[in-house]
C-alpha cells in the first residue's frame, strides 16, 4: 500500500507540475500584439509612414504598457511623435484592455524590439523601418574604345548606409577575382555612398550588363535587410572581325538550289558592308539591293543560285566601321555524298566508353552532317556459333547518330572525325561500324573493328568499412549512456517525491 501512495504522489506532481506550465501558457497567450505585414517581398517599412500597433492585455490585469527598445514606457502624449493610446477590445461578457502604440512619422531609428506588457506577462514584436537607398547621377550607359580603361560608377543614398555590391553574370566581382582587370572602391561624397568598378584594357568580351547593387542592413533586427540595384550598359567599340578567323569559308549548296552567303562579323558599332565576286586578280562589287541585312545590320547575307557557274567560285565580303575593316572569302562548295571511311581506329577505351578517330586517306572534299555508328555485342553472335556479323546481324544491332554543328569538312589534309560510343558494359567486345551523312546522301559503311571496354576500376572499401564499424561503436555507446541516463533520472525523481511526502 505504501508504494501505491507514493506513485499516486508523484502523478499528482506531474499533474500540477504540467498544470501550471499550461496556465503560464494560457496567460502569455492572453498577451497578444497584432502581427506585422510588411507586404508581398519586403521585410521593412518605408521611413515617414504612419504606423499603429495593438497589443491586447490579459484578462486579469487591465494595465497594458508598451516599452520601446531603449527600455522606456511610452507615454499617453499625443503631441509625441511616437505615443500610445488606451483602448479595449469587444469579449464576451466583457472589454478586454488594449493599447495601441502610434508612429506619426516612423524614423529609421524606431528599429528594435518593443515589448507589450501587462504585469508580469510580456511580450515582444520586432519592427524594422529603412529609408530605402536610391541612386542618383549614376549613368546607365557607358561607350568606350577597346584597349582603354573605363570606370564604373553607382551612387546610392539611404539609411541605414548602404554598402555597394558589383555584379556581372550573377557573379559577384571582386579584385580578386582578376586584379589585373578589376579595381572595386567604395568612397562617400556629398550624394552618399560611391560604388568604384575600374576595367583595365577593355576588350570585347568586356561588353555587357554589369549590376551595383545597395544593400542595407539593420545592426538592432536581425533580417532587417533592404536590397535595391541598377543595370550599366557597357560598350566597347572595336573594329570588325570573325570569330572563326578570317580563312576562306566553304558552303555546300546542292545543284540548283538557292543558297545564303551570311557575313556576321562582331563590331561595335555596327559596321557596314559590301559583297565582291572575285574574277581572278579583279573583284566585281555587287551592288545594295542585293545584299540583305539581317539582325539589325549584325549580318550582310548573299543569295546566289548554286549551279556550274557558282560552284567553286569565291566571294569576298567587306565589313568595315570607323575603328577598322576586316575582310573574308567565301567559296561554293557542290554538295555530294560523303566517301566510304578509309579507317577506322581506336583511341583509347574505358570500363563503358569507346573512343574512335575516322579517316580518309584518298584526295576528297566533302561535308559531313552527321555520323552514324553501329555496335553489336560479340557475345550475341558467339551464342550463334559466328564470330563475325553479317548483314541481317547488322540490320538488329543498336545504331547511334552523332550530329555535327552545321557542317564538318572532310578533305584529304584533316585529321579525319573523333566520335565517342558511351554507355556501354564492362570487360565487353564489341563490333563497330561507322558511316557520314549529309543532305547528298551517305556513305557506304566502314569496314567493322573489333574493340572492347575496359574493367571499372576498383574502390577501396576497406576504409569505408572500417568507418562504419567505428559508427556503429559510437552509436552503441550513445545509446547505453542514455539509456543509463534515463534511469537514473527517473530514480532521482521518485527518491524526490518520497523525501516530500
Amino acid at each position: 500500500m505504501k508504494w501505491i501512495f507514493y506513485v499516486i504522489v508523484f502523478i499528482y506532481m506531474c499533474y500540477r507540475a504540467v498544470y501550471g506550465l499550461k496556465s503560464i501558457q494560457n496567460e502569455t497567450r492572453g498577451l497578444s500584439i497584432e502581427p506585422i505585414d510588411y507586404g508581398p517581398d519586403k521585410h521593412y517599412y518605408n521611413a515617414g509612414i504612419r504606423k499603429s500597433i495593438i497589443c491586447k492585455g490579459a484578462n486579469k490585469n487591465p494595465k497594458v504598457e508598451w516599452v520601446n527598445p531603449a527600455g522606456d514606457v511610452v507615454q499617453r502624449v499625443a503631441t509625441n511623435r511616437v505615443f500610445v493610446q488606451e483602448h479595449f477590445v469587444p469579449a464576451f461578457r466583457t472589454r478586454i484592455p488594449a493599447m495601441v502604440l502610434i508612429f506619426s512619422h516612423a524614423k529609421v531609428e524606431d528599429t528594435g524590439v518593443w515589448q507589450c506588457r501587462s504585469g508580469d506577462i510580456k511580450n515582444n514584436i520586432s519592427l524594422c523601418i529603412i529609408d530605402p537607398s536610391e541612386f542618383v547621377d549614376t549613368p546607365t550607359e557607358v561607350t568606350v574604345d577597346r584597349g582603354r580603361s573605363i570606370t564604373l560608377s553607382c551612387q546610392a543614398r539611404g539609411e541605414p548606409e548602404p554598402r555597394l555590391l558589383w555584379h556581372r553574370n550573377g557573379e559577384i566581382i571582386t579584385e580578386d577575382l582578376n586584379p589585373s582587370k578589376y579595381q572595386v572602391m567604395t568612397k562617400y561624397n556629398s550624394q552618399g555612398f560611391e560604388g568604384l568598378l575600374t576595367i583595365t584594357s577593355l576588350e570585347p568580351e568586356d561588353g555587357g550588363v554589369y549590376n551595383c547593387e545597395a544593400i542595407q542592413e539593420s545592426p538592432r533586427v536581425d533580417d532587417c535587410t533592404a536590397s535595391v540595384s541598377v543595370n550599366i550598359s557597357l560598350q566597347v567599340n572595336y573594329a570588325p572581325m570573325f570569330a572563326d578567323g578570317n580563312d576562306t569559308t566553304l558552303v555546300p549548296a546542292k545543284e540548283n538550289e538557292s543558297v545564303d552567303l551570311v557575313c556576321a562579323p562582331d563590331a561595335h558599332p555596327t559596321p557596314t558592308y559590301r559583297w565582291f565576286k572575285e574574277d581572278g586578280n579583279i573583284l566585281t562589287e555587287f551592288s545594295n539591293d542585293d545584299i540583305k541585312l539581317l539582325d539589325d545590320g549584325e549580318k550582310a547575307v548573299l543569295t546566289l543560285i548554286a549551279n556550274e557557274t557558282t560552284f567553286g567560285q569565291r566571294y569576298l565580303c567587306r565589313a568595315s566601321n570607323q575603328y577598322g575593316e576586316v575582310e573574308k572569302m567565301f567559296a561554293l562548295l557542290k554538295l555530294e555524298k560523303p566517301r566510304k571511311p578509309s579507317e577506322i581506329s581506336l583511341e583509347n577505351a574505358t570500363h563503358d566508353a569507346l573512343n574512335f578517330e575516322v579517316k580518309w586517306h584518298e584526295e576528297i572534299f566533302f561535308p559531313v552532317q552527321e555520323v552514324i555508328i553501329q555496335y553489336i555485342q560479340l557475345k550475341k553472335l558467339t551464342k550463334k556459333g559466328v564470330l563475325t556479323p553479317n548483314d541481317s546481324d547488322w540490320r538488329k544491332a543498336d545504331e547511334i547518330i552523332f550530329k555535327t554543328d552545321g557542317y564538318d569538312v572532310v578533305n584529304s589534309d584533316s585529321a579525319g572525325l573523333k566520335v565517342t560510343l558511351s554507355q556501354l558494359v564492362e570487360e565487353t567486345e564489341y563490333w563497330v561500324r561507322i558511316r557520314a551523312s549529309n543532305d547528298a546522301g551517305d556513305s557506304p559503311w566502314s569496314e567493322p573493328i573489333l574493340a572492347s571496354t575496359t574493367a571499372q576500376p576498383e574502390i577501396n572499401v576497406v576504409q569505408d568499412e572500417s568507418k562504419a564499424e567505428t559508427t556503429s561503436e559510437i552509436s552503441d555507446e550513445f545509446y547505453g549512456i542514455f539509456f543509463a541516463g534515463g534511469i537514473l533520472v527517473v530514480a532521482i525523481g521518485c527518491m524526490f517525491a518520497m523525501r516530500i511526502v
